[in-house]
């Protein structure tokens, strides 16, 4: 575990200096940066104190600390979402980090199969990355069109709604879809 480096953090995010922290805790700045710099563990008490001082549950602290900062996930190990009434089948990819905005999906749509995408409200900010892999599509967004063929891409704001379709009548259309999480509809 890296106490120290999320106490640090936690420290340069309120703007306190070692001086002021060891001040109000009656630590010495030795200590502390001892501490944040991992060369010495904190007793249960002390990080009680410091956490106290933080403002922060105990709780809170380590959920942030056990925190998985990336993922790998093997080809055997993805989940895979099926629909094949609508001929659309969705594995996520790599996307199991805790609080994080970024899932990437592999789609494949069956031929003729269509995915429309959710707009999300204008107040998230966030974006969709779409990257075609194989086969041929059409892609709409609001009022543009594009005939999307392998190695093409669409990046668009999340608050605008996209709608694809697998334009070939016996090939499988497969891309992949980053960004913020989309929304099936």
């Amino acid at each position: 575990m890296n106490i120290g480096f999320f106490l640090k953090k936690i420290r340069k995010e309120k703007h306190f200096t070692l001086n002021e922290v060891a001040k109000s805790t009656n630590f010495t700045a030795s200590l502390l940066s001892q501490i944040e710099n991992d060369k010495t563990s904190p007793s249960l008490n002390s990080l009680e104190t410091l956490l106290r001082y933080y403002k922060i549950n105990i709780s809170d602290f380590f959920k942030q600390v056990e925190q998985k900062s990336h993922i790998f996930v093997k080809c055997s190990d993805n989940e895979t979402f099926e629909n094949q009434a609508s001929g659309v089948t969705l594995t996520l990819l790599a996307s199991k980090l805790e609080n994080n905005v970024l899932e990437s999906y592999l789609v494949t749509l069956e031929a003729g199969a269509t995915l429309n995408f959710a707009k999300l409200k204008p107040d998230l900010s966030g974006e969709r990355f779409i990257y075609l892999l194989r086969g041929s599509a059409q892609a709409k967004l609001n009022d543009s069109e594009y005939s999307v063929k392998p190695g093409d891409s669409l990046n668009f704001k999340s608050y605008i709604a996209c709608y694809i379709k697998n334009d070939s009548h016996s090939e499988k259309c497969e891309f992949i879809v980053s960004g913020n999480p989309p929304v099936l509809i």
